[in-house]
């Protein structure tokens, strides 16, 4: 295999197809389906998150002159727990007396179940540092934090996996369309005369799908203040979501007959990849529903994991079943893809 001919076929599949007028089309939809949902159920993730205070002294007057959050005095626990839980509150601080603090008691900070991960960062960060400039000093605080009520996702959030999903499908259609239009003018045949061999077009056509699925997949997760939590997991479930929407993508581009053929079955398959991502936006539908659709284990482990901040430990088993979906398509979309360009009987 030859490195420089592999890019040099990859760099070809870009400049052709960025020349297209549909691929504009295509890729900017998510792209403004992303910056509409923001406003119209949010906004670009600006919104002050709120910290409910039980208690007085230097700390709390500290946390008042502090932008990145809005301060809320409140009068008992009680009061303090209820707002949290109904979500009036991202958070809400428990500070101890002067004595209790001497004595070893920690400040508890409530978590509501409702906030989203942005807004819990951001409130732990500004706290760490209003205890520092308090105490005077620049060692570890320690605050003791609870969760109040069940982690649920905003209307916003359930809306994150749809888009992650229309713009894989939306990558592999683009790969497809690309690749029957070589078929359509004979250029694949052409080039199969050449040195390249069929495993560097297989692999030229890949990178192509994968760069142009990581890139919308990125500015998606931007542009809904949704890029948050361990970025190299994030990484690691966008790169197995794109190899399987490219595995899709080269096989309908080997089997269709043409452009038509592409976006009427396209269609049809499209809507059976999106019914997780239907699932998570109504959870009034059984959620395990989801699970037995591949894009789930794309999906989902992204949601919260940019949501929730889950960690390796939370989503491995998501990871693994995605890997083995990954090998077996693309095991098959290599098989299907070399009988083509050798001229061969494709049988299902």
């Amino acid at each position: 295999m030859n490195v420089s001919r592999l890019f040099s076929m990859t760099r070809k599949d870009v400049v052709m197809t960025t020349r297209e007028s549909f691929f504009f089309f295509m890729v900017f939809i998510p792209i403004i389906m992303s910056i509409v949902l923001s406003y119209a159920l949010a906004t670009m993730g600006t919104a002050t998150p709120s910290l409910g205070i039980l208690g007085e002294g230097e700390f709390v007057d500290i946390l008042e002159e502090e932008p990145s959050i809005k301060v809320s005095i409140v009068s008992s626990e009680e009061n303090l727990r209820k707002a949290v839980l109904e979500g009036e509150h991202d958070a809400g601080l428990i500070i101890p007396s002067d004595s209790d603090i001497a004595a070893g008691t920690l400040p508890i900070l409530l978590i509501s179940g409702k906030s989203l991960l942005n807004e819990r960062l951001t409130i732990g960060a500004t706290l760490v540092e209003a205890f520092r400039e308090g105490a005077g000093v620049e060692g570890v605080v320690t605050i003791e934090s609870r969760l109040i009520g069940t982690e649920e996702f905003s209307m916003k959030e359930r809306f994150i996996p749809f888009i992650l999903v229309y713009a894989a499908m939306i990558a592999a259609m683009i790969l497809s369309a690309s690749l029957i239009e070589e078929r359509e003018f004979k250029t694949l045949n052409a080039v199969l005369v050449t040195p390249i061999t069929p495993l560097e077009v297989i692999l030229a056509k890949s990178l192509y799908g994968l760069f142009l699925g990581m890139i919308l997949g990125i500015l998606i997760l931007v542009l809904n203040s949704s890029l948050a939590g361990g970025i190299h997991l994030i990484l690691f479930f966008l790169i197995l979501g794109t190899l399987f929407a490219v595995g899709i993508g080269l096989m309908a581009g080997a089997v269709m007959k043409d452009i038509t053929d592409l976006i009427s079955r396209m269609k049809l398959l499209g809507f059976f990849f999106m019914i997780p991502a239907l699932v998570i936006l109504f959870p009034q539908i059984p959620q395990w529903i989801g699970k037995f659709f591949p894009t789930y284990y794309f999906i989902h482990p992204l949601l919260v994991i940019t949501q929730k901040g889950a960690g390796w430990s939370d989503v491995w088993w998501e990871a693994v079943v995605m890997i083995i979906i990954d090998v077996v398509v693309l095991y098959a979309t290599s098989r299907v893809l070399r009988k083509r360009m050798l001229g061969k009987a494709i049988r299902f």
